[in-house]
Order: C-alpha cells, then structure tokens, then sequence
C-alpha cells in the first residue's frame, strides 16, 4: 500500500508540474521543486552550514558524497532532487504531443533536445531560468550549488543553462571513469562532443582519473582550468583493513554485458563477448557439483541477460543490491569490463578475467589488467580454482601488481577526501 501511494504521488507531482508549463507559471513550478526536495538519511543537524548543494540524485554518487560528508565536519548541506521533473519539463518542450499521460508511454531520449525547435528551445530556456529565480528566492538565497553526475543527461541541460542565468554554479562530478581506452576513445568522438556546448555551464569538474580529464581537454582546451582529478571516493569502502585467513570458497561472478567496452563502429558489429560469457557459465555450472563452494552471480539490475535456464539450481543469482556487499563477502571474483572488477582488486580478492574468445583482435577492449590475471584456456580457469580452494590465503590480499591499474581507472587515494573537500570549498 505504502509504494502505491508514492507512486501516486509522484504522478501528482508530475502532473503538477506540467500544469506549471502549461500554464508558464515558473514560481509555481520552483514552489514544486523546492516542495520534492529531500534530505538524505546520513545528513546531521548543523547550524554552521557553509554551503547548500542540491544534488540532482543518481544512487551510484550518493555514496560518494556521504562520504566526504562525513569528513567535513558537516559544515556543507546536501539535499536531493528528483532528476525525472526535468523529464516533464522537456517533455513539455519537446516536439511530441503536449498530453500528460503520453508522456508515460514514451522514453525521453536524446532527440528530444536535440531536434527541439528553435521557439521551443527559448521558451524551455526561459522557464527554467524563471524557475531557478524563484527557488533561490524560496530558499532564502542560500549559498547554493547544483551537483550532477553526467554531462549526458539531456533533460538538464536547459536545467544548467538557467542555472548560469541566475548565478548558481553548476558542479560536474562526473563519475564515469571506468573504460576501455577504444571505447573512450569512441565516447569521445561520438557523444561527448555532442554533448560538449554543455559544458560551458559547469563552474568546476572533478573527475576519477587523468584519462577522463584528458578526453575532456581534447573536445575543449578552456576547461583545463575547471577540471581537477580527485579519484573515486567509494575506495574507502573496498580497502580492507582487518586481516582473515581461510580456504576460497566463495565465487563472486560479476554478470557483463556482451558488448561492454567493444566500441559501436561498423566494423565491430558482430563482435561480442558471448563466447566468453557462456563459457564462464559453463565453468560455474561445473564447479557447483563441489558441495564446498558457495556460488553466486551479481547482475545489473538493468541488464537484458536472461540467461535463469542455463543455469545450475545451486547457483544463486541476484539483481539487486550493491556490488559491494556481494565483493566483500567473495574469495574468488570473476569479471571483466566493469568498475565493480577494478573494485575487486582494491579489495584484495582473487580476481580472475576471462578471455575465451577466438577472434584474438578483441583483447584490445578488455580494461588495462595485469596479464596475469586474464585466463585464455577455460580448463586452466577451472583448475585454478580448484586448486585455490584447498589453500589457505591472507585475506586482503597485497594486490601490487595491480597498484597501476587501479589508479589508472580509480584514482590516487591519498588525501582524497581532502581533494574532495577543497574542491567543494572553492
């Protein structure tokens, strides 16, 4: 009962904020923002608060900004915003059918800024400007900032422009770090340089890695003032601190998408780590017979895969719930192409990437790992673990080998909440 009335209620929201456009009524609208405005569980009381950042809310960069939070002395007030309210807005907009409940039977997608008509665009522009006038003035002109966490999002990008109209800086904490270096350069080429008139309305960028920074300096020289590397917060999490001594027996597989990392060009169309992805399934389904192994597999929750049929009964699958949670409690960590892999390493687990694919040419779009955790021979991945599990092992393992990859992704870790802190002060 209690998730239907939120979901009504966020339909009411919803509703009202289209009224709010249609009726060009921006006080009204910013009296709904600031209404939705929200404070997060592990926000303290503080009557010294220097600074308010609403933070347009994305679950993958709450646990980044709780835990600088929880290093500032709480002297910074972060409250959240529903991003989906700027969906309406450029629904409202865009060149589709102004009906509400329409706007439940599509996706907003990139074409709905993009091939946004001219008047349109002025008029979408000018009523988020309006808007953000209000809200300051509804929120007492607080010292105020807005954080996103990708340039990407097509919704906001009239949000930013408003924003730079009334003066409220617009923060990029950008969090997409993780990437083949083809697939970045792909990125780079495609859909960050059409997205780059964004970002002349970010105040300052922080970024996990050099590599991010660079491909950003190459779509705009100018924004090599703004950028600064600061590293990926959520480190703190995986460094293991209290040492355990045990036989392997829990494997973690990190479930990929089969094309994760290959970039979209039309010569690699028909490449895929398919391959790969069923013979580790196959791996799994063996190893499940041993009674003394605990297995489990870790899905996006928004991956496609269906994959429940081919899978052994003894396998446990899960959709939900922070990779975290699943790494911290494995031995053993089957990845490829992903954060949560890198993530594996920081936390002193044996990882193991496979590569069982026969067009060799695709090794190139496999992250930057230390060659001697790739596994090309299934049989050998398969023998390895078994010989794994009748050793014991010093849990967090020393990971050396793998100091580079991790920064070259994650970022240094030294004094990162200190970079965070001056880069939220300045």
């Amino acid at each position: 009962m209690k998730k239907y009335f939120s979901h009504l209620k966020k339909k009411i929201l919803y509703l009202l904020v289209f009224i709010s456009c249609y009726l060009n009524l921006p006080s009204f609208c910013a009296f709904l923002i600031k209404l939705s405005l929200y404070e997060p569980k592990f926000l303290k009381k503080n009557k010294k608060i220097k600074k308010t950042f609403i933070v347009l809310f994305r679950e993958i960069g709450v646990r980044d900004i709780e835990i600088i939070y929880e290093s500032s002395n709480y002297n910074f007030e972060f409250i959240f915003l529903k991003r989906s309210i700027f969906k309406i807005i450029l629904f409202y907009f865009s060149n589709r059918k102004k009906f509400f409940l329409d706007y439940f039977n599509f996706s907003i997608n990139d074409k709905d800024y993009f091939n946004q008509k001219i008047n349109e665009k002025k008029k979408h522009e000018e009523f988020l400007k309006n808007v953000i006038f209000n809200l300051k003035k509804y929120l007492k002109n607080k010292d105020i900032s807005l954080i996103t966490f990708n340039y990407t999002y097509v919704a906001e990008a009239a949000l930013y422009a408003g924003c730079k109209q009334n003066n409220l800086p617009v923060i990029l904490w950008h969090k997409e770090g993780v990437q083949t270096d083809a697939d970045s350069e792909y990125q780079l080429k495609t859909r960050a340089v059409k997205f780059s008139q964004v970002f002349k309305y970010f105040s300052q960028i922080s970024v996990y890695n050099q590599l991010t920074k660079n491909n950003f300096i190459k779509i705009d020289k100018t924004l090599s003032n703004k950028i600064v590397v600061n590293g990926c917060p959520r480190l703190k999490d995986y460094i293991l601190k209290k040492k355990y001594h045990k036989k392997p027996s829990n494997i973690l597989f990190l479930s990929f998408d089969n094309k994760r990392g290959i970039p979209k060009y039309k010569q690699y169309k028909n490449f895929s780590w398919d391959d790969t992805y069923n013979k580790v399934i196959k791996i799994l389904n063996h190893l499940s017979k041993n009674k003394s192994l605990n297995i489990f597999i870790k899905k996006k929750h928004n991956s496609k895969i269906n994959f429940n049929d081919k899978i052994d009964k003894r396998i446990k699958i899960f959709k939900y719930g922070s990779a975290e949670k699943f790494i911290n409690k494995a031995d053993i960590i089957i990845g490829q192409n992903s954060s949560s892999t890198i993530e594996s390493l920081v936390n002193g687990k044996i990882v193991m990437v496979p590569f069982f694919e026969k067009k060799l040419k695709l090794r190139k779009f496999l992250l930057n790992f230390n060659n001697n955790i790739i596994y090309t021979s299934e049989t050998k991945m398969k023998n390895t673990i078994l010989n794994l599990t009748k050793k014991k092992f010093s849990f967090p393992l020393i990971n050396k080998k793998h100091t580079n990859t991790i920064k070259y992704y994650l970022g240094d870790s030294k004094n990162i909440t200190k970079k965070y802190l001056n880069f939220l002060n300045s």
